[in-house]
């Protein structure tokens, strides 16, 4: 923008808590800022809030990156739970500083195998001393916490055991390693591969998803699905296109697409087989093609806090799993090359946990 488009104006940026944020960032934008929700929802308020920054932020000001050397679980980012909520809290009562401007977290999406990777504070100030102290301060107690970053994943005997009628709706069951919402593909089939010999016995409808181009386009009713080629067979619900409109807490009134999908049903299970991925964080994405969220035993949801926004429910409704995928919460087992492997928890004590850089 500045050297090709000659621009001498300000810059401003709103990103996205899970951005991967760097010193050449900061050197060239006066200021960052990131969303403040987790599942996110403050998308509107972020763009107010840069356009205020833009507008009436001081214009002599210094930014300062702590980088924490550490991958959080997003699962034990939640903005009203935990240890992260208190972060939160601890960065608006820092805002209310003399010469504080902005202070923005990013619990960086762990699974980016990019170099400088970490957790980001990010503290934008009039005064630098004050604002490299706040972003120290700030990234010492997030260090401090680690070991209670818990992922939460339950293994599937335990799995099932808590998988009964609950008066409040239904249960979601959350593919952490196959979360197209992370950049994964969707196209794991491990909870139909987990539940297939309970399809049976199974208390109520329980609505699983998974990306297979072919299966979803096939006319038969028997195939292998998913990255897994599992065999399975059924009848089919529904053949045409999962379009639908999410009308719950984030993305409302957007419209996406999931391409040719057809529904198959074995037992209780509700199968949706869609061509691509996309968002499946709503209720939307199961009632456009003829199912009933709302009244299922459990639905499956390839989203590691979006559903929560989404359906309106918070994370006690979770039963957290993994499986195939590129969205794994066991760091450990993805293919990450040279520095990356020195981030807590692939090495738990790194030589350096908390690093400063500041613009001049």
């Amino acid at each position: 923008v500045r050297r090709e488009l000659r621009f001498t104006g300000r810059v401003v940026v709103s990103l996205d808590s899970h951005a991967h944020v760097t010193p050449r960032m900061l050197q060239h934008a006066e200021l960052v800022t990131g969303y403040r929700t987790f599942p996110h929802q403050d998308f509107a308020e972020t763009g107010r809030r840069a356009a205020q920054l833009l507008l009436n932020a001081p214009v002599a000001n210094s930014r300062t990156l702590a980088r924490i050397a550490a991958l959080i679980p997003p699962t034990a980012t939640h903005h009203a739970r935990g240890h992260f909520a208190e972060m939160l809290r601890r960065a608006r009562a820092a805002e209310a500083e003399p010469g504080i401007i902005d202070v923005s977290l990013f619990p960086v999406q762990p699974w980016l195998d990019v170099a400088e990777l970490g957790t980001s504070v990010v503290v934008t100030a009039t005064d630098p001393a004050r604002g490299a102290a706040v972003a120290r301060d700030l990234a010492a107690g997030w260090w401090a916490s680690r070991a209670d970053w818990d992922a939460g994943l339950l293994d599937w005997s335990t799995l099932l055991t808590r998988l009964t009628p609950a008066k409040t709706g239904p249960w979601f069951l959350v593919d952490t390693s196959d979360a197209t919402t992370g950049g994964a593909t969707g196209d794991s089939a491990e909870a139909v591969v987990q539940l297939w010999p309970q399809r049976d016995s199974l208390s109520g409808d329980v609505l699983l998803w998974a990306v297979d181009p072919d299966a979803a386009t096939s006319n038969n009713e028997s195939f292998a699905l998913g990255s897994q080629q599992f065999p399975v067979t059924g009848t089919t619900l529904f053949q045409g296109e999962c379009r639908f409109t999410p009308r719950g807490g984030a993305y409302t009134g957007q419209t996406f697409s999931c391409g040719s999908t057809r529904v198959l049903a074995a037992g209780r299970l509700r199968i949706v087989i869609t061509s691509t991925g996309s968002l499946c964080a709503d209720p939307a994405f199961y009632e456009c093609v003829g199912l009933k969220p709302d009244a299922a035993l459990a639905v499956q949801v390839k989203s590691l806090m979006g559903w929560q926004a989404g359906y309106g429910v918070g994370p006690e409704r979770g039963l957290h799993f993994d499986g195939p995928g590129a969205t794994s919460l066991h760091f450990a087992r993805l293919p990450f090359t040279g520095a990356r492997r020195e981030l807590c928890p692939l090495l738990p004590e790194p030589a350096t946990p908390v690093s400063l850089w500041q613009s001049i």
